[in-house]
């Protein structure tokens, strides 16, 4: 008989213990990570509930291999904090980090089984057609829009963020347990909505449009304070965890709420440390 599968599609593999293990023993001089690297050890060590931490040690290890030393916890709005803060190519940014991890519904979609020959299988089907609606592609992609949003508002108030001065603000968005990765269009849908992907992409839920955390017509709490406060999301999926990853791993889309066009949106992205920096909509004409 089938069973559901908890963390199968969430799990610590080896290649991120072990390049944990070695930036632990990197970072371990580092008097700025530190905090990091103490988190982890006091909470359990290099296991499948710290991954939120180890995403944390990963990008300060990135910080750390540009030269750069972060400032980690820093004051946010609301008596908040904003997991990191540098300086880098004369420009401040803010950023925070957010692991999407496996939510309950695509956990209860998947299922092991042992087949005939006595070989373990495991499978998750997220349908359209699915009685539960959360069990589907439509569902996981509003709960990736909404705890986005999340992250900026807090009891009716804004979170995180502050309103923009001279710095950039960023939120890096782990991608991997997103429809296993997730694809170019899953992020602008995610980010700008179903009118800015392709007919053939678009998204509905009770026959109206999804739209994205940067979309005006994106009513969820939070919403509005990323539209106004969060100038970059970058969606990372790592594959192979090793040193230099986090460039290439990571697609940026701009707020166009917070840029005059997608030349400004380009100088503001050139200023990040880690590149080629990929921006998915900095063409010529800013969506």
């Amino acid at each position: 008989m089938a069973e559901a599968v908890e963390h199968f599609w969430d799990s610590l593999s080896q290649g991120e213990a072990d390049f944990a293990q070695f930036i632990i023993g990197e970072l371990g001089n580092e008097a700025w990570a530190a905090p990091i690297v103490a988190g982890i050890r006091d909470n359990g060590g290099v296991t499948q509930a710290n991954k939120d931490r180890l995403l944390e040690l990963r990008f300060a290890y990135a910080l750390h291999g540009q030269g750069i030393a972060a400032r980690y916890e820093i004051a946010g709005e609301g008596q908040s904090t904003i997991d990191f803060g540098f300086a880098n190519e004369g420009r401040q940014w803010r950023v925070e980090l957010l692991r999407l991890g496996e939510t309950r519904a695509p956990r209860e979609a998947s299922t092991s089984r042992v087949d005939a020959d006595g070989i373990p299988r495991t499978s998750r089907i997220l349908r359209t057609d699915a009685d539960d609606r959360r069990q589907s592609t439509e569902g996981e992609t509003l709960k990736a829009i909404e705890r986005i949003c999340q992250k900026c508002e807090s009891k009716g108030r804004p979170y995180k963020f502050p309103v923009p001065d001279d710095s950039y603000h960023a939120m890096i968005v782990d991608f991997g347990t997103f429809l296993n990765g997730g694809d170019v269009h899953d992020r602008v849908h995610v980010a700008l909505g179903a009118a800015c992907v392709a007919p053939l992409y678009r998204l509905f839920w009770e026959n109206r449009p999804i739209t994205g955390v940067f979309s005006a017509a994106t009513n969820l709490r939070g919403a509005a304070e990323c539209r106004a406060r969060v100038h970059f999301l970058g969606f990372i999926r790592e594959r192979s965890f090793r040193p230099g990853e986090f460039a290439e791993a990571t697609q940026f889309i701009a707020n166009p709420n917070l840029f005059a066009d997608a030349a400004q949106a380009r100088a503001a992205i050139a200023t990040w440390p880690f590149q080629p920096a990929v921006l998915i909509n900095g063409g010529d004409q800013a969506e």
